[in-house]
């Protein structure tokens, strides 16, 4: 059976403003029948790495406070802290990235919630309700909301094609324990060039798993919570990069699995398909957009929605896919078909433009 998608394209020769378009989308997924008086709702954002300009506008998310707002709910914006080192590494530096793009009180009128703790700590072990499938580690303030709304800035990405609602709902509530189960098959390493044995890593080690000579030496008793990586003040703690394409995007769909499963029957998805960058609102910088400006979808099936953006950036790119290009060894609808196998939605899907 095919899911109902929602599209609304830039096209505008009534002069109707994209946040109306962005309403009315709302009022086809039926967000009134969704959300209720009091629930705090979390939104799920991505709130772009500084020094990247085609992460999704704040002023998109408007109309989707809006609603919430109107029905009496308290929505909060989320994200969660990255694997990597950079601006959002941990809470104090995220806080300071978001606001500095535009996700911050004084422009939408909510607050900003990183949900998964100052360093990455605050995370919770989920059993998946798929038999004999691995547990999931997700971001804790994610599954402590009485509903969600995902909100998605459709674009490439240099490891798994393209990242839309799917990555959002894996890797963006994932806590940095999960984002390093789905990146890597290895736990990580200290680079014993940078390393000054401070002992920071060690304080910090959940598992008692860092012995410290000189230098810091990870055992095999590490479980992989990641905390280290956040509190190394020389960076010497490095991750192996060494899953497949195939591999991550098939933990993705696990991981976008576990959070459907918390939250049943209290969760929407919107993708944004313009500034279709190449890569990820992760890097520090972005090139061109690969297809002019598409417009907005909406559903209650992830897998459709990405499935039928993905369509449209390959239809406005005159049928082929503007991904394969830049990444020509990956598969970036493999995540799809994962998340389907699943149960997480379907990739049949009837285009309904308003």
């Amino acid at each position: 059976m095919s899911s109902a998608v929602y599209f609304s394209s830039l096209r505008n020769k009534t002069q109707k403003s994209p946040l109306d378009k962005i309403n009315q989308l709302l009022g086809h997924i039926k967000v009134q029948q969704v959300y209720e008086r009091h629930e705090l709702v979390a939104v799920k954002v991505h709130f772009g790495e500084l020094g990247n300009t085609a992460y999704l506008r704040p002023v998109l998310l408007r109309p989707v406070i809006g609603a919430l707002k109107e029905l009496g709910a308290k929505p909060y914006l989320t994200d969660t802290n990255t694997l990597y080192i950079g601006m959002r590494t941990n809470t104090v530096d995220h806080l300071y990235c978001a606001h500095w793009n535009g996700f911050n009180y004084s422009t939408l009128q909510v607050p900003v919630v990183i949900a998964d703790g100052l360093r990455g700590e605050n995370t919770r072990e989920v059993d998946l309700t798929l038999e004999g499938q691995p547990k999931v580690h997700l971001a804790t303030d994610v599954l402590h909301a009485d509903a969600m709304m995902v909100v998605s800035h459709f674009k490439g990405h240099m490891l798994t094609g393209i990242g839309g609602a799917i990555k959002n709902l894996s890797m963006g509530c994932a806590s940095r324990q999960g984002k390093l189960d789905m990146h890597s098959e290895s736990r990580p390493s200290v680079n014993q060039d940078l390393c000054t044995g401070c002992k920071k890593c060690q304080a910090h080690c959940q598992e008692k798993a860092i012995e410290i000579g000189q230098k810091a030496y990870i055992t095999e008793h590490c479980v992989g919570c990641s905390r280290c990586i956040a509190v190394c003040p020389e960076g010497a703690i490095q991750i192996n990069w060494n899953a497949s394409s195939d591999s991550v995007q098939k933990k993705m769909a696990y991981y976008a699995y576990g959070v459907q499963q918390n939250f049943p029957s209290k969760i929407l998805y919107v993708n944004v398909v313009t500034n279709v960058a190449p890569g990820c609102d992760c890097d520090p910088a972005n090139d061109q957009p690969v297809v002019p400006d598409i417009g907005y979808l909406a559903s209650t099936d992830p897998v459709a929605l990405d499935r039928a953006s993905y369509d449209l950036v390959k239809k406005a790119n005159g049928g082929s896919d503007p991904f394969h290009e830049h990444y020509p060894r990956v598969n970036p609808v493999a995540q799809l078909s994962y998340a389907e196998e699943i149960g997480s939605g379907t990739n049949q899907y009837d285009l309904i433009e308003i």
